[in-house]
């Protein structure tokens, strides 16, 4: 991108340099018409085409050639610029997307371990609920056996004989 830049900045220098020359030697040369009349010509003004540009002209051109050229490389530097603001802007977009990523990787990973503890409570709950069961029918167990003992043995008691 540089290149062509410069390439277009050295095509300009190039123009100018033409200019000058084409000026210089407009200027040492007299009009056509004037060859022409000395010449002895019989041709009629009219008929001949536009009188070629004075060393006035010549010299407006130039100064509108090279107003051209300052006016490209105002252009190009501001092109530069702008392109310069637009990567420092898009480094610090990459910066930003990369402080955010890693956010992301941060707060996933507490997510994670949040998880993991609170499927290893759940576990633990989990357990403790299946102990409690285990015991529950442990104690339903024992108590079925002790209204079966307690159902045997006063059931064989005589009806009349008083309980000592």
């Amino acid at each position: 991108m540089d290149l062509v830049k410069k390439q277009q900045l050295d095509r300009l220098g190039e123009v100018e340099n033409q200019a000058r020359v084409l000026s210089a030697a407009a200027a040492s040369r007299p009009p056509l018409t004037s060859v022409l009349r000395s010449l002895g010509s019989s041709l009629d003004d009219r008929s001949l085409s536009p009188a070629p540009a004075s060393a006035q002209d010549w010299s407006a051109l130039i100064e509108r050639v090279r107003a051209a050229a300052n006016r490209a490389r105002e252009v190009e530097i501001q092109a530069r610029e702008q392109e310069q603001r637009v990567e420092e802007l898009l480094e610090r977009v990459r910066e930003d997307v990369a402080a955010a990523a890693e956010r992301v990787r941060a707060a996933e990973a507490r997510a994670s371990s949040a998880e993991a503890r609170a499927e290893a409570r759940i576990r633990a709950a989990e357990e403790r609920a299946e102990a409690a069961e285990e015991r529950t029918r442990t104690a339903e167990e024992w108590l079925q056996r002790v209204h079966e003992a307690v159902a045997s043995e006063f059931s064989a008691v005589p009806a009349g004989k008083p309980a000592a």
